[in-house]
């Protein structure tokens, strides 16, 4: 009877694997499907398709989604339904996500109170995977001393770090960084650039801080 269970037991991790490697299969071919789409007319389909897909656990596809419920496209904006996808997708590693959900918090939108800590753990998660956006983040958080002290050495190092990963603003904030001594970011520095993550997330200019 024991080895009978046993088998039983066996054959039923081999149909769950099956199914799971079905379910991501799907996920993939509904992803690359809105992958062909995008950029095109038919923004209907592409959220459709991306939505499928993320809710298949395509942890690209939940990124997008999130991105298109928090900007409007093809969507009603919806902060809560973006912070969910974003929420979704960072539990899965990924680091544009976690970057995104750590603004979401930053701001406080989406359901989400504003959590200084929450965010900065959030920044340094996708930081560690070298996101660009999400080293710069740090850069002006400690260049600023906001949520944490005032540490113009780490602040220099992320900004070199975020250039380094892409980030196409980080030289002209490490150059703002250099000008001040030991002053850090100016508080109209830190507005501007707050005010523009807050714009590419769809969010409303009263949001930036």
């Amino acid at each position: 009877m024991r080895f009978e269970h046993r088998l039983i037991l066996a054959g039923l991790c081999v149909l769950v694997t099956a199914s799971v490697l079905a379910a991501s299969e799907q996920a993939n071919r509904y992803y690359e499907s809105a992958i062909e789409l995008q950029g095109s007319a038919d923004l209907h389909k592409t959220f459709e398709l991306y939505a499928r897909s993320a809710e298949l656990g395509h942890p690209i596809a939940q990124y997008n989604l999130a991105m298109m419920y928090s900007n409007g496209e093809s969507v009603n904006v919806d902060y809560q339904q973006s912070v969910y996808w974003f929420r979704k997708s960072a539990g899965q590693g990924f680091a544009p996500a976690q970057h995104r959900l750590g603004e979401m918090y930053y701001f406080g939108r989406g359901g989400v109170s504003r959590d200084l800590e929450n965010a900065v753990s959030l920044f340094h998660l996708a930081a560690e995977q070298n996101d660009p956006d999400a080293q710069m983040n740090l850069a002006m958080l400690y260049g600023s001393g906001e949520g944490m002290p005032r540490d113009i050495d780490k602040a220099s190092d992320w900004c070199r770090q975020a250039q380094s990963s892409g980030n196409e603003r980080a030289r002209l904030y490490a150059e703002m960084l250099n000008a001040s001594g030991d002053e850090g970011f100016s508080p109209a520095q830190q507005a501007a650039y707050w005010a523009e993550k807050a714009r590419e997330l769809g969010l409303p200019s009263e949001t930036s801080r």
